[in-house]
């Protein structure tokens, strides 16, 4: 579910809504410490239960996204997302200046798009990003900064429709993070990377929200 715009623009930066610089996502986008250097699949996570991909059952899903209905607040369930008991630790912490926080799985991710036939040497004019609970958000693409082999690059841009939000959006391989700020619409997402294919989607206060990237410890 994307449109096609030829060209690559480079030379990419991002300011928030207030003016101040945003920390986005290409950070973010890296692979957690635990997956990188050990098979995800056997690493220990906090309470002795190994690491699980995909650990929660799908609830809800469209052409794009599938989400899971567990609440991403819950200590049980922070048990089950983080990798390690760093993670597991900030996100406990973080719990304070998130309102809700929830699991993801994509279908599809924008390196795949852009390795799909058709898509070679071309950059991607508007994406639909998951919100919560269902939802999904049209992002259009402003400016793009984008890796020669499609698997690496930064976007930025705006909801269609709504000209006082901003998308920041960072991916590597399937590794993928943003943040959604539009105002207008009450709508302050954060998304990080938990392993390829899966966000970790939150609802945060922008008055006291600083990313942790508790994705990716």
């Amino acid at each position: 579910m994307f449109v096609l715009l030829v060209g690559v623009v480079v030379g990419w930066s991002v300011i928030n809504h207030r003016g101040a610089p945003i920390a986005l996502a290409a950070a973010a986008a890296e692979a957690p410490v635990s997956a990188s250097n050990s098979d995800a699949s056997t690493s220990t996570v906090p309470g002795g239960q190994a690491f699980q991909k995909r650990p929660f059952a799908v609830a809800r899903s469209t052409e794009a996204s599938e989400w899971t209905a567990e609440d991403g607040r819950s200590t049980n369930v922070i048990r089950r997302l983080a990798h390690n008991e760093l993670e597991y630790r900030r996100m406990l912490d973080e719990n304070s200046r998130v309102i809700r926080r929830q699991l993801v799985y994509r279908k599809q991710t924008v390196a795949d798009l852009l390795q799909s036939p058709g898509a070679s040497g071309k950059s991607v004019r508007q994406l639909v990003l998951p919100g919560l609970d269902g939802q999904e958000l049209p992002f259009e693409i402003v400016r793009a900064e984008l890796n020669p082999s499609g698997q690496q690059g930064a976007l930025s841009g705006r909801l269609r429709g709504r000209p006082d939000s901003l998308v920041t959006m960072a991916f590597k391989q399937g590794r993928e993070a943003f943040t959604v700020i539009s105002p207008s619409d009450k709508i302050f997402l954060q998304a990080d990377p938990r392993e390829p294919g899966e966000l970790i989607i939150k609802s945060i206060d922008p008055e006291t929200y600083v990313g942790g990237m508790c994705g990716t410890p």
